[in-house]
């Protein structure tokens, strides 16, 4: 599986890749990335055929775990997907420590 890490983020084209976040709706709402698109974790069997295959996916979860588990699943269905490793938090963090 292809992963990249969270502080990447901010490099990808979101007009060229797709990036699913799979947290909460509540999660999502309070603190989201400007373009990112929400099928949280709990619906992700139903939201899957809604996803591009014509564009890389990448996912982002919480902490990296769940969005790993969901971009197996991807992979296996032929998307070219990434897991970002970290999550959300791991985001966060990068975002952070580049104000320092």
């Amino acid at each position: 599986m292809k992963r990249i890490n969270a502080s990447e983020l901010d490099s990808l084209d979101l007009g060229k890749v797709l990036l699913l976040d799979i947290r909460s709706r509540k999660e999502y709402e309070s603190d989201s990335i400007r373009g990112s698109v929400n099928v949280p974790f709990d619906e992700i069997s139903s939201g899957l055929s809604k996803l591009p295959k014509d564009k890389p996916v990448y996912v982002l979860c919480r902490t990296g775990d769940l969005s790993e588990e969901v971009a197996e699943i991807l992979e296996d269905r032929g998307y070219d997907v990434y897991n970002i490793d970290g999550g959300h938090a791991a985001y966060i963090v990068s975002l952070v420590s580049s104000k320092l």
